[in-house]
C-alpha cells in the first residue's frame, strides 16, 4: 500500500506523524488526493499480492469532486474529463447544464479554448448539486427531515440564495503556476479525542471541513 509520512499541527502540543494513502491513482485524478481513515490493505494468501480496498468508493468520488469545484484554481481540460468520467455522464447533458454547444464543450474538455468566467460558475454548481441529487444517504436524509420537520419557503429560498451566492460570486484564479499540483486530503474515521478509538463515521470529509469543524 502506497503510504507517505505527513505532519498534522493541532492548536496545542506539537505535530504528531500521521501515514496517509495516496489514491490518485485508484481515483484517476487530475491533481494529487490523499487519505487518511478509510482504507484497508490485506494480503491476498493465494498470490501473496497485496489488495487495497477504499471504503464507500461512490462517497469518495463526490466529495473529491465538490471539492474540486469549491477551489478557486480555474478547471483544465484534464479537470473537467474527470468530473465527467467521475459523474459517469455524457458530455452533450454537462453542455447543456452550461449552456454550451456540445462542440464547445468539447473544446474545453481538449483543453483548446477555456470556459469563461460565467459559465464555469453555473458548471459548478450544477456539478455540485448533481453528486448530492444522486447520493442515497443525503435523499433519506432530507425526507426524513421534510417528514419531521418541513422547511419553510422562506427558509429554502434563503438556502438557495446563500448556495447561489458561493458559486457566483467565487473569484476564479486563471493565473497559477502549472508546476504547483493541487492536492486534495480526506479523511474517515476519525472521532473526537474524548471519543472512544476506532470505528468508522460513515462520512468522508475535506481537511477544510475539518478545520471549519
Amino acid at each position: 500500500m502506497s503510504q507517505i509520512a505527513r505532519h498534522d499541527f493541532e492548536a496545542s502540543g506539537p505535530p504528531t506523524t500521521t501515514s496517509y494513502y495516496e489514491a490518485t491513482e485508484d481515483l484517476g485524478t487530475p491533481f494529487k488526493v490523499f487519505l487518511a481513515g478509510g482504507v484497508v490493505s490485506k494480503r491476498d494468501p493465494a498470490t501473496g499480492k497485496e489488495k487495497t480496498s477504499i471504503a464507500d468508493l461512490p462517497g469518495l468520488i463526490a466529495t473529491v469532486v465538490r471539492s474540486r469545484v469549491l477551489h478557486s484554481r480555474k478547471l483544465s481540460g484534464a479537470d473537467l474529463r474527470y468530473i465527467r468520467s467521475a459523474l459517469c455522464m455524457k458530455a452533450k447533458v454537462l453542455a447543456a447544464a452550461a449552456d454550451m454547444t456540445a462542440e464547445n464543450y468539447s473544446r474545453c474538455e481538449a483543453g483548446r479554448k477555456p470556459m469563461s468566467s460565467t459559465t464555469e460558475k453555473v458548471y459548478r454548481s450544477f456539478v455540485f448539486l448533481i453528486t448530492f441529487a444522486r447520493d442515497k444517504g443525503v435523499q433519506d436524509t432530507i425526507k426524513q427531515q421534510q417528514a419531521n420537520s418541513p422547511v419553510p419557503p422562506d427558509e429554502a429560498q434563503k438556502a438557495l440564495a446563500g448556495f447561489q451566492k458561493l458559486f457566483l460570486e467565487m473569484k476564479i484564479s486563471p493565473i497559477f503556476d502549472p508546476a504547483e499540483q493541487l492536492e486534495f486530503t480526506f479523511t474517515r474515521g476519525r472521532r473526537p479525542k474524548a471519543a472512544p478509538c476506532g470505528g468508522d463515521d460513515g462520512e468522508w470529509k475535506s481537511d477544510l471541513d475539518q478545520i471549519a469543524a
